[in-house]
């Protein structure tokens, strides 16, 4: 999401519906990883 001052907001991933299984797998070690950072860089902003 990009705002006027040309900044983009990060948001954890989160499952998607419909998704199959072996794709869930296959991206999970990189969506727990960025969710992970995400948070912990949200919680130092907030």
């Amino acid at each position: 999401m990009k705002h006027l001052n040309n900044s983009i907001m990060l948001t954890p991933i989160k499952d998607i519906k419909g998704q199959s299984k072996l794709e869930k797998q296959r991206y999970k070690a990189y969506n727990d990883l960025f969710s992970k950072t995400v948070s912990s860089i949200r919680q130092l902003i907030e």
